[in-house]
């Protein structure tokens, strides 16, 4: 199936007419995202958190998100300024609210007392270009496939066409996606820069989501996103022995981590109940991207 998929891609490759705008390579954004996004795949979680600008955050007198044009984009992730009105009616099943509020309080350990200082030291030895080519080349290998296939999935042909299309520019000309070009390149289709999920796919389908869950380190999700996780870790491509997906996985998550804890402790902090200011936040969130 993974030679199969990448034989298909080949072909569109060659045989993909682009369109140009004003001399510009083609079907390019002028902002991009990661790994949506989250977010969701053994590889990429459905919905990671992300703020679209970077705010500082500090542990001690230390600021603790400082670099710019750094993972800028958040359309795969949590955009709180969308979702202030913790006290907006929301109704969310829950019935699982003992095991959630359980892993909950678990994740918020991982993030703040362990993963928060150690991305802290992270940063003093990886510099902010690395971290980006890090995550550019991740995004562009293993997010794309992911992302193409859904937006077919829902029927999104021409975000399909531009997701195709940034690959085939990161990859020809950004040393095999180590640089993002795409995103600076003038867009010929307007495009609002969202990213597509086999749970938002399963969403556009009618499938309803189905109970609130918090799943160990992944965070919020339902029934639905869980499902879609599992069903996003068959689509290629896809490492050999498997585990290594897994290590993947955990380390282009934690190469990130600061983007993701400054918009967790954004939420958390403003919210009266922390669980239910993001239980709401979330499912505010996918509803939003579902609908788009």
């Amino acid at each position: 199936m993974r030679h199969g998929f990448w034989l298909i891609l080949a072909l569109l490759f060659f045989s993909a007419q682009p369109v140009f705008a004003d001399g510009e390579i083609p079907l390019a954004m002028t902002k991009d995202t990661s790994v949506t996004a989250p977010a969701g795949s053994l590889l990429y979680s459905s919905t990671p958190l992300i703020a679209e600008n970077d705010v500082q955050y500090t542990e001690g007198d230390e600021p603790f998100i400082e670099d710019d044009d750094y993972f800028e984009d958040s359309e795969d992730y949590f955009d709180d300024s969308e979702y202030e009105a913790e006290n907006e009616a929301v109704t969310v099943s829950d019935p699982f609210e003992g095991w959630n509020r359980m892993w909950f309080a678990v994740n918020d350990w991982i993030y703040i007392d362990v993963g928060k200082p150690a991305h802290a030291a992270y940063r003093i030895v990886v510099p902010s270009f690395a971290r980006t080519g890090i995550n550019n080349v991740v995004v562009n290998w293993f997010g794309m496939p992911r992302r193409f296939v859904n937006a077919i999935l829902q029927g999104k042909l021409a975000l399909a066409g531009i997701e195709m299309s940034r690959f085939i520019v990161n990859t020809a000309f950004g040393f095999g996606g180590l640089i993002d070009l795409a995103k600076d390149l003038k867009p010929v289709i307007p495009h609002t820069g969202e990213r597509e999920d086999f749970g938002q796919t399963l969403g556009t389908w009618g499938i309803p989501a189905g109970p609130y869950l918090v799943l160990p380190f992944f965070g919020a999700s339902n029934f639905r996103d869980t499902a879609g996780l599992v069903g996003e870790s068959f689509l290629p491509p896809s490492l050999n022995p498997v585990y290594l997906n897994y290590v993947l996985f955990a380390g282009s998550q934690f190469n990130m981590l600061d983007k993701r804890i400054g918009v967790y402790e954004n939420i958390v902090s403003t919210a009266v109940e922390p669980y239910i200011g993001l239980r709401n936040a979330y499912s505010q969130l996918r509803k939003a991207q579902i609908e788009n």
